[in-house]
């Protein structure tokens, strides 16, 4: 869920603090990671609303900020240019992957395109809630943060955590209206349709304005699996469809 004042927060902080520090903050003032996920988005998305000076001039804050997205892409591409003269990345920064498969922290799998690797992270202490980048081999992973370049750079984004819909024959209709209620408010052009991943039931999102995007909500036994990409595409075919959740599997 958009919250106004969170957005708000985020506009005026995000040049100021990393975005983990953010979240931490917000989730202990009672913000879930999901409501900071769609927060954050519309945060990036939005234009920042002017301030007015003593003097009576709009302070440039948009200004600000697109140098200081400029300076990290900079930043990434010559820290990309160095990695190819240094040592490999560090082990860290991927998770199980190869050709024909990529197994996530909680026993899920997806078929990985020739060429891409994945990125886990865990959003909560309680490493309950997976994100994962599937991405080119080689991104910047400073690029995971600026959903604006998702299309462009060929990322797919995988969001895994505990689901509201367990054992429920509604679960896919209810998330539906919650995700159309959502978009709408947001005064978002979309087209929303029913998908089956193997056994598991979904609904894929393509919005169409005014930032276009695809986004997938898959439901396991367990989980909730919530993809984001900036088109659909074969990459983001490949990812989504081929999803197996061994919980749901038995």
């Amino acid at each position: 869920m958009v919250m106004p004042e969170v957005v708000a927060y985020l506009q005026e902080n995000l040049p100021k603090h990393p975005v983990e520090e953010l979240r931490r903050q917000l989730y202990s003032e009672g913000v879930s990671d999901i409501d900071f996920q769609d927060c954050l988005a519309a945060a990036l998305r939005a234009p920042r609303t002017e301030k007015k000076k003593a003097g009576g001039l709009p302070s440039n804050r948009s200004a600000q900020l697109l140098l200081i997205a400029g300076a990290l892409i900079f930043a990434g591409v010559a820290l990309f240019a160095l990695s190819q003269k240094s040592a490999p990345p560090p082990e860290s920064a991927s998770a199980s992957s190869g050709e024909s498969g990529f197994v996530g922290p909680s026993n899920w799998v997806v078929r990985l395109p020739q060429g891409y690797a994945g990125t886990t992270r865990f959003k909560d202490p309680g490493k309950k809630h997976e994100i994962v980048h599937f991405a080119p081999k080689g991104t910047d992973p400073t690029n995971f943060l600026n959903e604006g370049l998702y299309g462009q750079l060929g990322i797919v984004r995988l969001e895994v955590f505990p689901s509201p819909f367990p054992d429920n024959p509604t679960g896919v209709s209810t998330m539906a209206l919650r995700v159309q209620q959502r978009l709408t408010d947001q005064g978002e052009k979309f087209a929303i349709k029913n998908i089956s991943v193997a056994s598991l039931p979904g609904i894929q999102v393509n919005v169409l304005a005014p930032f276009p995007r695809v986004e997938g909500y898959v439901i396991g036994k367990n989980s909730l699996y919530y993809f984001y990409a900036g088109q659909e595409d074969d990459v983001w075919r490949d990812i989504v469809l081929s999803l197996r959740d061994a919980h749901s599997e038995n």
